[in-house]
């Protein structure tokens, strides 16, 4: 049960591996982009590629979609960003019951944006845990962890997909050690237990009076989806990448310090000076933040942001 790209290298292994499921759950089709197309979900798209039935119900809890899974006679039920709530009838279809891949080292960061979050918070490291599925919120006995360290260039779109390769890779183990009755389980700890909500329009926005690294830690939370954003002469701009400097300024938050060839913009943040390298106009592709100010030409001392230099 999945949805987004996020659960397709764990059904993509299962089906390399000897464990090709035999029905994948995701949501109902839904109309995207500018046209409003309605498009299929990537996991149904790859099992529909692997030849795995497909069950895309409104209700994944009625009792006509809890039949149909009954039906299968199901030895192991595994979630991955699915995207709805698995009620306690479905979790007690499976014969080893419902487990769930979640990109946290549990139990920090229960919750929709757990990537996000660590990012956000600047963290060193993260992880993958699969668990048991209870009735609340990831809170289930853990039966797998690991380990993954945060790199420099890791932001939200690459450090998913890197987890979700990694919790392939985890989930195939333990249905190894499912199989031969080697799992063990562990109670999460109450007094570690930490959430991450759900991203709002007033996350994504940048207040260039922040911290440089807070800023800097923002906008690897956001890339390269959904983006953390600014204006730039009144126009909407998303920052993909960039730097820290380390170096002071007094100067203006939101304005600009100078440009560096090859590099990108210098931009003054609450503290310090934060190097721009890679952005994206409303209506075009990403590009460095230097080819930008080769079409805008910007002026020393003109301001990212709303007037007062905050959004």
């Amino acid at each position: 049960m999945g949805t987004p790209q996020f659960a397709v290298p764990a059904l993509q292994l299962l089906s390399d591996n000897g464990y090709k499921p035999v029905l994948c759950v995701t949501q109902p089709d839904k109309p995207q982009g500018r046209k409003q197309r309605m498009t299929a979900p990537v996991l149904k798209q790859k099992a529909q590629e692997l030849g795995i039935a497909v069950m895309q119900p409104e209700n994944i809890n009625s009792m006509e979609s809890i039949e149909q899974i009954r039906g299968m006679v199901p030895d192991l039920i595994v979630t991955a960003a699915y995207g709805g709530y698995i009620g306690r009838e479905l979790r007690k279809i499976a014969i080893a019951g419902a487990i769930n891949i979640h990109p946290s080292l549990l139990p920090v960061y229960r919750g929709a944006t757990p990537v996000n979050a660590s990012l956000w918070a600047g963290d060193k490291i993260t992880g993958v845990t699969i668990f048991k599925l209870v009735a609340k919120m990831d809170a289930g006995p853990v039966l797998s962890q690991s380990s993954y360290k945060i790199q420099e260039d890791d932001n939200y779109n690459i450090l998913l997909a890197k987890l979700a390769e990694q919790g392939a890779s985890d989930l195939l183990k333990l249905i190894v050690k499912i199989e031969s009755g080697n799992v063990v389980e562990t109670v999460q700890a109450k007094e570690k237990v930490s959430y991450c909500h759900k991203l709002m329009k007033e996350d994504l926005q940048i207040n260039w009076a922040n911290e440089a690294e807070h800023i800097y830690n923002q906008v690897r939370a956001l890339a390269e989806k959904p983006g953390a954003t600014t204006k730039f002469r009144n126009k909407p701009i998303k920052i993909i990448s960039a730097k820290l400097t380390k170096q002071k300024t007094e100067a203006v938050a939101g304005s600009v310090i100078e440009i560096i060839k090859n590099q990108g913009i210098v931009v003054a943040a609450g503290n310090e000076q934060i190097l721009i390298t890679r952005l994206q106009p409303a209506g075009k592709k990403i590009m460095t933040g230097y080819d930008y100010n080769l079409g805008a030409r910007i002026v020393i001392g003109e301001k990212f942001g709303e007037a007062d230099g905050n959004e």
